[in-house]
């Protein structure tokens, strides 16, 4: 354990202010790409944090800091998802958001990121959680499968049928 998890475990306020600091605008960064919303990711921040904070001495050590926070902003926005009632949606059903995208005038790599984010909204909460993980954090997949308590197997088959889901997506979008 590190010098932070040890102190943050031994419930150590610096420690743990120290932790917010360092971790606020990822775990912000991870629950706006999962839920897609400005406000409710930045409560979902907050509310990462409060339990952060409330379990801050059942810290074990056994992964990083970062890994176990990590973990509990996954499941929270996970639950939130299932709470909202986020049901993947048919393939065919996204195509009216692909005809709605208008290239004109925009900067291509600025539209592209727009589709791949609108797109991501479609995938199941696991899958648009790996992805985002390992395309946009750039996380190990042990890291990953850490984070999510699977195996690094199960961490890989998410990230490669998301990684297929958003090829069929933007294969139907007129991609610049």
């Amino acid at each position: 354990m590190n010098d932070l998890g040890r102190r943050l475990a031994e419930g150590d306020d610096e420690a743990f202010t120290e932790v917010v600091g360092h971790y606020a605008k990822r775990v912000y960064a991870l629950c706006y790409r999962l839920l897609r919303n400005e406000e409710e990711a930045r409560d979902m921040t907050q509310e990462v944090f409060m339990k952060v904070y409330l379990k801050r001495k059942s810290f074990k050590g056994c992964s990083q800091v970062y890994t176990w926070i990590y973990r509990i902003a996954l499941n929270m926005c996970f639950s939130a998802l299932k709470a909202r009632k986020a049901a993947t949606v048919p393939l065919e059903e996204v195509e009216g958001f692909l005809a709605a995208a208008d290239p004109q005038g925009q900067d291509p790599a600025v539209e592209l990121e727009a589709l791949v984010a609108r797109a991501l909204e479609h995938l199941p909460p696991k899958q648009r959680g790996v992805f985002v993980m390992r395309f946009y954090d750039k996380l190990a997949f042990a890291d990953i499968a850490e984070a999510m308590g699977t195996s690094q197997g199960a961490a890989k088959a998410n990230f490669h049928f998301a990684v297929e889901r958003l090829r069929r997506v933007l294969g139907e979008a007129d991609v610049p």
